[in-house]
């Protein structure tokens, strides 16, 4: 560690305070050790690798612990697909302490996007989705590096889009892209997350590298667009299954033991109804 990387390191412990025997460093303190030209994101690696919690990941903390914290700000996560899905996932990420987030969508805001994506608001009509989710992200948390990929994800663009990740998202709104998704993120040994929705109804499934995703289970007849054709979708089911989804990639991420990885769990919530279903 450098002088002056050690002095500043030095400052925020003398700036910290005891909270629930946490040594907790003030995000202000943070912020202005960062004008001395060390990032932010490099100062709260240094912080929690000495034991120290950056204020903002406070309440994570019970949850995550140190090193999981730790973890998460070392680790990169794809999103594909910044609107239903990808807006709520992204919010997540980025409060989670994600260290970097790299967004990918070719699409703009639209009217009909306002009921249910997090992202679209009046002043974010017509502009492209992933430029509005990296300045999200940026407003949320300052460590996060941020890249917006506006392109599709194609057979052009897809092998370049997770190099360097460690787990994917699928926040797709069709299965022929989702395909691709899970056949180049299996060849380079990627997890994915998969998501979908459709009125009151949604599912989420881990797909680690070595299993089938569930568009081998089904077969070749399961048709590109799914039953959100036909309901739509409501605001309140997007918010459930994109957290549901962040919950399994930070789960990934700390190296949980339990994870949806040879279930898909199947969502009613018109009825209440929550199944785990064994796929073969």
């Amino acid at each position: 560690m450098k002088v002056l990387d050690r002095d500043i390191l030095n400052r925020l412990k003398s700036e910290s305070n005891i909270k629930n025997d946490l040594v907790v460093v003030p995000f202000k303190s943070i912020k202005a050790a960062s004008k001395q030209g060390i990032p932010e994101k490099t100062l709260e690696i240094m912080l929690l690798e000495e034991g120290l919690v950056p204020e903002r990941y406070e309440r994570n903390i019970g949850t995550f612990d140190i090193s999981g914290q730790l973890q998460l700000l070392k680790s990169s996560i794809l999103v594909v697909g910044c609107g239903g899905l990808g807006g709520w996932n992204i919010e997540i990420l980025a409060r989670a302490g994600v260290g970097h987030l790299r967004l990918v969508d070719f699409d703009r805001f639209e009217a009909h996007n306002l009921n249910r994506q997090l992202l679209a608001t009046e002043a974010t009509l017509y502009r492209q989705k992933a430029l509005v989710a990296a300045e999200r992200v940026r407003e949320i948390n300052a460590s996060v590096d941020v890249e917006a990929c506006v392109c599709m994800f194609d057979q052009d663009t897809a092998k370049g889009l997770i190099d360097g990740i460690d787990v994917a998202i699928d926040a797709l709104d069709n299965n022929r892209s989702r395909q691709l998704l899970f056949e180049v993120c299996r060849a380079s040994a990627i997890p994915v997350v998969h998501g979908a929705i459709g009125g009151f109804v949604g599912q989420v499934k881990v797909i680690m590298p070595k299993d089938p995703h569930p568009l081998e289970i089904f077969g070749e007849d399961v048709p590109d667009k799914g039953i959100e054709v036909v309901l739509g979708n409501p605001p309140q089911t997007p918010a459930l299954i994109a957290a549901l989804q962040s919950n399994e990639a930070i789960k990934i991420l700390l190296k949980k033991e339990h994870i949806l990885k040879d279930r898909l769990l199947w969502l009613d919530i018109e009825h209440d109804e929550w199944m785990s279903l064994q796929l073969r």
